[in-house]
Parts: structure tokens; sequence; C-alpha cells
């Protein structure tokens, strides 16, 4: 009898054992580019993955960025390499508050302007209070983590200036207490490049800042359709220069401003793009050797 429940133990346990051994082998890194538009809502939230290393670009409007994590990263691993805030609107800098909370952050990208809202004033106590390294980028810039890199176009000069970040005394930026203008405006642009792919993350600008970094601009494979698919942005011009494959709205279902916009949308058939939208489908993931790349989802 002592042997017989001796051998169930041993077998449950064995059991258990197989089934963690499952569980890590599946979530070890396969090697591909993972580029995840996290179903946040009316916001933004970008995850790149590529082996061990992890770049998150906003946060989105509310917690749902957590989720995201939680089902790309392995449980094991609670750290980010980078985190991009590209500009300090709500519907892109709330989710990262939660996420500074219970991630490791090495780095932090963003313009160094501060805004007179409270969400931003948590977001920069909680990088302060870490003492998380802050980084303000210009356009011809190029930031790398690992196989990942970032080459950043626009602003065409830094905004605002990272001693701000030190420390939570009266702040000083460029002379001003605080930024009043449209961040919009001041939102960090980046080319994404993986080997031979390539994606435009535009944030929330507008056809104005589209036209500074036009000339820079070459044929793409993903376009990250700027500010939710605002009619307000992604001209003819625009499209015409970068022709992506396929463009991606992060957008909210039944938003109170009608993104995306059925002009912007007419725009992107007109070039040939595939259309995604996280409003229609959730979660969207693409995925990518560097030459070759699909839709993962």
């Amino acid at each position: 009898m002592v042997f017989k429940k001796n051998s169930k133990i041993i077998l449950i346990f064995l059991l258990l054992l197989a089934g963690l051994v499952w569980e890590v082998a599946a979530q070890l890194p396969d090697g591909r580019f993972h580029l995840i538009f996290c179903d946040v809502g009316q916001g933004d939230a970008i995850l790149i993955v590529k082996g061990s290393n992890q770049v998150l670009i906003d946060g989105g409007p509310n917690e749902k960025v957590l989720t995201c994590l939680s089902n790309h990263l392995p449980f094991w691993d609670r750290q980010i390499e980078l985190l991009v805030a590209t500009h300090p609107e709500a519907d892109h800098l709330t989710g990262l508050v939660s996420v500074i909370q219970r991630y490791r952050i090495l780095h932090i990208v963003s313009n160094s302007l501060l805004a007179d809202s409270g969400i931003f004033q948590k977001f920069r106590a909680e990088v302060v209070n870490r003492q998380i390294p802050v980084y303000s980028p210009k356009a011809g810039e190029e930031i790398k983590i690992g196989e990942i890199k970032l080459k950043i176009l626009y602003p065409s000069e830094k905004l605002g200036e990272e001693i701000v970040w030190k420390t939570l005394a009266e702040p000083k930026v460029l002379g001003l207490s605080t930024y009043t203008g449209n961040f919009n405006k001041t939102a960090i642009v980046a080319l994404l490049e993986f080997g031979d792919f390539q994606t435009l993350l535009t944030g929330d600008v507008g056809v104005e800042e589209e036209e500074k970094f036009l000339p820079s601009l070459g044929e793409i494979e993903v376009l990250k359709v700027a500010h939710h698919g605002s009619k307000y942005s992604t001209s003819e011009e625009f499209l015409a220069a970068t022709r992506p494959k396929l463009a991606v709205i992060s957008v909210g279902a039944n938003n109170r401003y009608g993104h995306p916009a059925p002009e912007v949308l007419e725009r992107l058939r007109t070039v040939g793009a595939q259309i995604r939208r996280t409003d229609l489908e959730g979660e969207i993931e693409i995925v990518s050797d560097g030459k070759n790349w699909y839709n993962g989802n």
C-alpha cells in the first residue's frame, strides 16, 4: 500500500514537472522578430520582441497593455529593454505607468517636455523614483537594442532637457515650466528596422509634421497609421512616398472621433495597402525573419 501511494505521488509530481517544462519550452524565444499592435482601445501600444529583447512603444489609455505583455513575454522575463513614450497624451501614456510599476525598465526614450496633467505627473514620478535613464532623441539618430533598430525621423531637434527627469523639483524646460502646445505635433516618429523589414511608426503627427520628414522616406512594408486614422494625417503625398504593403490602425470601437476617417481608408486602398484595424480584429501581430514577413494572427 505504501509503495502504491508513493508511486501515485511520484507520478503526479512527474506530470506536474512535465507540464512546467512544456510551459517553459512554449515560451522560449523562437528567434524571429515579432511586432505586436496591442488591443488597448482608442490609443497606441506597440510591442516589439526579438529573442530576449523587448521594446514597448506607448502604453494606451488603460491597463490593457499588461495583458498584451503577459501574452507575449515569458513569465520569468520581467525586464523591458526600452520603453518609448512618443508624446504625453493620456491615450498613449496611461498604460506606461502600470508597466513601469510591474516591470524593470532599462531605458526610456521620450521628449523632455512637461505636460500639465495628472497622468503625466504619475508617469514622471515613477520614472524619477526608479531612476530610469531618459534620453530625448532628434532626427538622424539611431537607437539599437540587439538586432532591433529605430531610426529617428522626427522631431528635427531635441525637445526639452533631460535634466528635468532627474528631480521632481520645480521643472524648467526651455525656459518654460510646462509645455502648453499641441503634444501631437511633438510625437516621436521612428523607422523600425529588422534586416530588410521596415515599419514606420508615426505616433499622432499630422500632415504638417509628415511633410518635415517626407524627404527621408522610401517604400516600407508596414505603416502604423498616424493618429488612429485621423483625416488630418496620412496625406496622399505621404502614401505616394511610402507605399506601405500593410497599414495598421490602432483604434477603439465606436470612438467619438470617427476614427478611422473614410478618406484615410480610401487613400490607403488607392496605394494598394492591406488595412488591418484593432477595433475589428483585436491584437495584430506581424512576424519576420528579416527578409520575409507574414501576419502572425
